[in-house]
């Protein structure tokens, strides 16, 4: 036997919904949409919908790996992320873990906090390299390579 809704039930639920789904999005006003990515993939992985947004305490990064090829499984590698000024100076570096979704997915994610706030018109050069490394740590060493 088949169960109907009923319209108060419909309404809750879709009102529901929509809560859940606003409560769930970043603010569009938190969006930092002044500071430039360049993208560097490896022939194994493209790297995807990269954003960056502020924070309490400054700013975080966050995008997603997926393969080239139809396999599935863990893609190896890390990512190497560069911060530079407008000039295109190097102002830090550091290698950066990922993480699968699932682990039947394809694709992988990652979140960073960044540990100086960008101005505008600067860039974030994201690489994947394909070589895995065996000591990254879960927060990410920062190098400061700033030369005065």
């Amino acid at each position: 036997m088949a169960k109907h809704l009923d319209s108060r039930t419909l309404a809750l639920l879709l009102i529901t919904a929509f809560i859940a789904g606003c409560a769930g999005l970043q603010s569009s006003r938190d969006l930092v949409k002044d500071v430039h990515f360049e993208r560097i993939e490896s022939n194994i992985a493209s790297i995807r919908n990269v954003y960056l947004h502020r924070t309490a305490k400054g700013m975080d990064l966050h995008g997603e790996l997926t393969r080239k090829s139809t396999a599935r499984g863990a893609i190896p590698g890390h990512l190497h992320v560069t911060l530079k000024d407008v000039q295109g100076n190097v102002l830090k570096s550091a290698d950066v873990d990922y993480r699968r979704h699932n682990k039947q997915s394809n694709h992988s994610h990652f979140s960073i906090s960044l540990p100086i706030t960008l101005k505008s018109g600067s860039t974030i050069e994201i690489k994947h390299m394909a070589l895995e490394l065996s000591n990254l740590s879960a927060h990410p060493q920062w190098t400061d390579t700033q030369q005065d």
